[in-house]
């Protein structure tokens, strides 16, 4: 893809994506007005994207590949092409977000959005309490009690949760300066070093192109998938949501999602070298001696 088509990418995204102020409160976007990337359906024919909205001919109906838990939801749907817009709004308590259209009808559905609910921060923005520090590493992670950050910067380490988590929705705010490259690795081995399942934080691009990561991109499963597309601009602040749930894993960087993957390995406690569901610690990575940048509002709701 150009540069020409990556910018008008870029508007159908931002039209139908969650604003600036809807993302920093955690919401995201299920639908990215492109494509049915993220959802699954048993009559594909009956669904189209057409002008940044999912059309569903009846009767048929289309669900999330995610399954989420305590988490609420709205959306806008029209009924008739003659008819306003009208907002849907509700909660899902366990399972997937369903569109459906009955027989004999024709709906648009447009600016699908999700928040994760009941959230707890598990960094305080005063302190290291309840994380493991690794002083021995040349990493370094630092607390900035005036703006609540948490501050990384200086070669390889890590900083890890004193608990663990296996299902769970997780949300953070990041910054980081140009080319640098962080993760936040979730499902970890205690102790081990950064041995878990790898969501990518690099903005970095090849030509200027935002369909084009340099380094698997921000929201990847490093080694497993590659990001779709790259809204971060560093040192800008971007937001990053994972939700991991059984053998499923999705995540979004700035409302739009990126990671849409099953890991259909099979099983091992260890996850680099096959499916771990099993509860691990999350940690946050220092890459190399390039690394400058900081966390803000780390928050999960673990679902075990």
């Amino acid at each position: 893809m150009n540069i020409i088509s990556s910018m008008i990418l870029c508007a159908v995204f931002s039209w139908t994506l969650p604003s600036d102020i809807q993302v920093a409160e955690g919401w995201v976007a299920l639908f990215d007005g492109e494509t049915t990337f993220g959802w699954n359906t048993e009559t594909p024919n009956s669904w189209q994207v057409e002008e940044g909205t999912l059309l569903g001919a009846g009767p048929s109906k289309i669900e999330t590949t995610t399954q989420f838990k305590n988490v609420k939801f709205q959306y806008e749907i029209q009924r008739c092409a003659c008819e306003p817009w009208e907002t849907v709004t509700g909660e899902i308590t366990d399972g997937t977000l369903t569109l459906e259209v009955p027989e004999g009808k024709a709906w648009s559905f447009r600016n699908v959005l999700l928040k994760p609910k009941g959230m707890e921060a598990i960094f305080n923005g005063e302190n290291l309490d309840g994380w493991k520090t690794y002083p021995e590493m040349a990493g370094k992670f630092t607390v900035n009690p005036e703006r609540k950050t948490l501050d990384v910067k200086d070669g390889l380490g890590m900083l890890e949760t004193e608990k663990t988590y296996g299902d769970f929705a997780f949300q953070c705010a990041v910054s980081l300066q140009p080319k640098v490259n962080s993760g936040v690795f979730f499902r970890c081995i205690p102790g081990e070093k950064l041995n878990g399942y790898e969501c990518q934080l690099n903005n970095t691009l090849v030509d200027g192109d935002r369909t084009k990561p340099a380094d698997a991109g921000s929201g990847a499963i490093f080694r497993r998938t590659v990001a779709r597309y790259v809204p971060a601009t560093d040192p800008e602040i971007f937001y990053v949501t994972i939700i991991a749930r059984g053998d499923h894993i999705s995540t979004w960087v700035n409302g739009m999602q990126q990671t849409d993957w099953t890991d259909t390995r099979k099983a091992n406690p260890n996850p680099r070298r096959g499916l771990r569901v099993e509860p691990g610690t999350i940690m946050l990575q220092a890459h190399d001696v390039t690394t400058d940048g900081y966390f803000q509002s780390i928050t999960i709701n673990s679902w075990d």
